[in-house]
């Protein structure tokens, strides 16, 4: 099953980059092997303010400000340190130490700190998560955000590997035509000189002045490698033989077949490298079908999660909230509310059907009126075995589900324009507020209102993080309570790799620090 685009374009790739940082065993010492080879995702450029995905081993040449502790939740120190929130959360501050130097041999500033966000403001696609900085000042090493007002998602951005720092000399006298391919950002490697071949590889350069000072990483200072060469656009079957040959050290990301071939290989080492996403469906009230709540929730109790996991050989994750396991302000009351009233359940689902006047008909589906219990389900174009297996589960209570599978942008296009009767849906990100202001693609929707996202707004102005978990529970059982929005299976990721390569720590979010790789 190919991972889908991400919705809004939020790439969940990004969560290497967010926690990569150099080192070496005693500040930048060399790996036995001295190359390094990834296939990964193509790389569109390197000034990630720019790019609408980055692909995971960007990490590897720019380092996020900060770096987000999943388990603590919380922003620690990375490339900047000492962050500090007003009570009111309407000031930040943060400092930038010295002896932090580009592959150029300059010296990050704290005025390219916020040169660089002021450029993210202007080209960012991402910006909205940080536009309510106001204005920035210096103060010897120490930079001031002055915010319009607090926001959790800004912190989380301000972690995140498109969220960067590039010399302000640069961005002062390049085109953004040219910073693409022409920066320097801050990293534990650079681009070599005519390193970059278009649409194949990017070859890197360690940066020998590189530090930084996150708490999650045991080398804070260069990488271990002289060099890294990262392939992209390679044919799965190729990634999978030049992995067994010994010819590419990690394959960033694998599809379904290749985690199958290679999960039991002695002579390779699998890492589960999840980055918190959720598919779900939605079920389009305006239609007769759906318009009764007893279908609807007879429709939720017969999804068997655990049946979809076995089917696809477990690649996929049953879930039932739709801010999850490993997301911030993961809140187990809504999760557990969820599974107890409106999952697993096909008895309960056939009593409420009967309850609604749908009687058991020929061929195993129920009738009424006439009318065949019957609608139409859109999937995604390279899905077979998950909505056939979903039509088999739905059969047994009595629904015919007939199967329409479809670009992925005409599955969403078809929700928003009213025009289906139940589809599926996919969001990728660790910050909650961004999956609740997402979710809907369902204009019409009976929870789509202005006092839903009155309620997310609120709730990302909290400062306190416990009430906010509190709050994002409330706001799911909102979600929950029309039964239209049903969460169904997080998508498992995973990254292959040389049995003898180390150092590749994943954290509790999937997001995975990069710079403590060696052989």
């Amino acid at each position: 099953m190919k991972k889908k685009l991400l919705v809004l374009g939020l790439i969940a790739a990004l969560v290497f980059s967010m926690a990569a940082c150099g080192g070496g065993d005693e500040g930048g010492g060399e790996s036995a092997k001295t190359n390094l080879t990834i296939i990964d995702g193509e790389w569109y450029g390197l000034d990630t303010y720019q790019l609408d995905s980055t692909a995971g081993a960007q990490g590897l040449n720019s380092t996020g400000l900060f770096q987000w502790d999943p388990e603590k939740n919380e922003m620690v120190d990375n490339v900047c340190t000492d962050w500090e929130l007003s009570e009111d959360g309407k000031t930040a501050t943060f400092n930038v130490p010295e002896g932090m130097k580009y592959s150029t041999g300059e010296q990050v500033e704290p005025e390219d700190v916020v040169a660089s966000l002021e450029h993210g403001l202007k080209v960012s696609p991402y910006k909205d998560g940080y536009d309510n900085i106001e204005s920035m000042d210096v103060d010897g090493r120490t930079v001031t955000l002055h915010l319009s007002e607090f926001r959790s998602d800004m912190q989380y951005y301000l972690c995140a590997g498109f969220v960067t720092v590039i010399d302000k000399d640069e961005l002062d006298n390049m085109s953004d035509e040219e910073l693409m391919w022409g920066c320097h950002p801050y990293g534990m490697y650079a681009l070599a000189e005519d390193g970059y071949v278009s649409g194949s590889e990017v070859n890197l350069v360690r940066n020998e002045g590189f530090k930084c000072a996150n708490p999650l990483v045991e080398n804070k200072e260069a990488g271990k490698f002289e060099t890294v060469k990262v392939r992209f656009n390679v044919e799965a079957f190729t990634q999978t033989e030049d992995l067994l040959a010994g010819n590419v050290d990690m394959l960033m990301s694998l599809d379904s077949d290749q985690y199958l071939e290679l999960k039991d290989n002695k002579d390779v080492q699998m890492a589960d490298t999840t980055y918190p996403n959720i598919t779900y469906f939605e079920m389009n009230t305006d239609r007769d079908i759906f318009k009764d709540e007893k279908v609807r929730k007879a429709l939720a109790l017969a999804l068997d999660r655990e049946g979809l996991a076995e089917a696809t050989d477990g690649i996929i994750e049953p879930s039932y909230s739709m801010i999850t396991n490993g997301m911030q302000n993961f809140n187990q009351d809504a999760e557990d509310w969820f599974k107890g009233n409106l999952a697993n359940d096909p008895e309960q689902a056939k009593k409420l059907l009967e309850e609604a006047g749908w009687k058991e008909g020929k061929d195993g589906y129920r009738e009424k009126d006439g009318k065949v219990l019957e609608f139409t389900w859109y999937a995604w174009t390279d899905q077979t075995t998950l909505p056939e297996t979903m039509a088999e589960q739905f059969k047994q209570v009595g629904f015919k589900m007939n199967i329409e599978t479809i670009d992925w942008n005409y599955v969403y296009d078809n929700i928003n324009n009213d025009d289906y009767d139940a589809g599926i849906e996919w969001l990728s990100w660790a910050e909650p507020m961004l999956i609740f202001n997402a979710c809907y693609y369902d204009l019409n929707a009976p929870g789509n209102t202005d006092a839903y996202y009155e309620k997310v707004k609120k709730a990302a102005h909290e400062l306190d993080t416990d009430k906010r978990t509190e709050m994002v529970g409330d706001l799911q059982m909102d979600l929950f309570k029309n039964v239209n929005m049903i969460p169904m299976y997080a998508e498992l990721s995973f990254t292959a790799m040389n049995k003898d390569l180390k150092g590749f720590n994943v954290l509790a979010d999937g997001s995975a620090p990069l710079n403590d790789l060696a052989y």
